[in-house]
């Protein structure tokens, strides 16, 4: 192997990596130095135990909000009209803030009084709002 000495006939055409490195070490710190400062906390909402609410009665049947092809509406099975809805779920909520709210809506009801009656459900103070699906 043959090392070039400074006597050569012309400009050596070997490549110099010094200042490669030199880049590479310097971005190296650049790097290290960030990247404590990008890493920010996360945030987390842990919930509280809620103490208010008293237990519900055993046994007792989820929220059934159901809507047909004929506009009547009905909750569990009973109807009733679309003004009473608000009280008859908060009547329901009671014992239990955290019940889900089932709604059974027919294909053929209207899809804007389906929203509607959500609405007012949230508004009764359900929390969560799920939807019957059928195969």
């Amino acid at each position: 192997m043959s090392f070039a000495t400074g006597g050569g006939k012309g400009p050596s055409s070997e490549i110099n990596v010094t200042p490669l490195i030199d880049i590479v070490l310097v971005l190296l710190i650049i790097f290290m130095v960030m990247t404590p400062v990008m890493l920010k906390d996360i945030a987390a909402a842990v919930p509280r135990k809620a103490t208010e609410e008293t237990a519900a009665p055993p046994g007792s049947p989820p929220v059934v909000v159901k809507l047909d092809a004929s506009e009547i509406l009905s909750v569990n099975g009973q109807p009733v009209a679309p003004e009473a809805l608000a009280a008859r779920v908060a009547e329901r909520m009671v014992h239990d803030r955290k019940k889900i709210v089932f709604f059974d809506v027919d294909d053929r009801a209207s899809y804007g009084r389906a929203v509607k009656l959500m609405d007012i459900c949230k508004g009764a103070g359900a929390k969560t709002l799920a939807i019957v699906t059928r195969d």
